[in-house]
């Protein structure tokens, strides 16, 4: 089964800074019909602007044939949760994914460090889970390496699924399972249905180091998936490369549709 190929917009961030309306055209030129956004409906916003950053967004990428089925969103809790989902709504996103515990209010990068506070993450993201599916949300939540750490024997990401809300979905991230030490095809198999999405992309598989286009690292991205049948969702990702972040995506995009992994629709 093939997935649908979208593409992070934090990879293109410093474009988007500098001329938003021109990188979201470029996208598109790449041969791109979905996104994933990155920062909606963002704790640090007035509620108004929560709504109305994610109306200008969803004006550009309208524009330009562009959809985000899925999203890196803040948590729908608390004071601003209506807002939140506001946003996400406005931007006709229906998958909205946890990026980093920090988008959680009242926790940080480092919230997995303990059992207690893994727990206490789990509970929170649980809670964020229901509000977002009294609006017909399903929310979902993305991996980095540091999930696991372990505690006697079990890693953090362990625990946290164990006691997660079964409707949070997962975005497997491939790169940084890999960096995390896991074997990273049998991980996703072992979650199976859960997963409604991964991040592909490729390179050394350390921390801080820059990456590169499928093919030319250590990930086996064929592998993931094949593992993961259930991932509509291909979403081409770079947090930082030393060459041209289009190109280089470009590049990736056309490997998965030439080796018959991915599809533009």
């Amino acid at each position: 089964m093939t997935g649908t190929l979208s593409v992070q917009l934090y990879t293109f961030r410093d474009a988007y800074a500098a001329d938003a309306a021109g990188t979201i055209a470029r996208i598109a030129g790449l041969g791109f019909r979905y996104i994933e956004p990155f920062g909606i409906g963002n704790h640090g916003l007035s509620n108004a602007d929560k709504v109305g950053k994610a109306q200008e967004l969803r004006a550009l990428l309208d524009a330009n044939g562009l959809q985000a089925p899925t999203a890196h969103t803040a948590a729908p809790m608390g004071p601003n949760a209506e807002a939140v989902l506001d946003a996400i709504q406005a931007l006709g996103t229906t998958l909205p994914v946890i990026s980093w515990p920090g988008e959680v209010p009242g926790f940080e990068r480092d919230v997995m460090d303990t059992r207690d506070g893994t727990e206490r993450f789990a509970d929170a993201l649980s809670e964020a889970s229901r509000h977002a599916q009294t609006r017909g949300l399903s929310l979902g939540y993305h991996n980095h390496w540091w999930e696991w750490s372990q505690f006697g024997g079990q890693y953090a990401y362990d625990l946290l699924l164990e006691r997660l809300d079964p409707a949070v979905f997962l975005e497997i991230d491939t790169y940084w399972a890999h960096t995390g030490g896991q074997d990273m095809p049998a991980l996703i198999r072992r979650l199976g249905d859960r997963v409604k999405a991964l991040h592909l992309k490729d390179g050394p598989a350390t921390p801080e180091a820059d990456q590169t286009p499928l093919g030319t690292g250590k990930v086996d991205y064929a592998a993931a998936v094949h593992a993961a049948p259930s991932a509509r969702w291909h979403v081409l990702e770079m947090d930082r490369t030393a060459g041209d972040v289009f190109a280089e995506v470009g590049h990736s995009a056309q490997r998965l549709i030439q080796e018959g992994l991915s599809t533009w629709e």
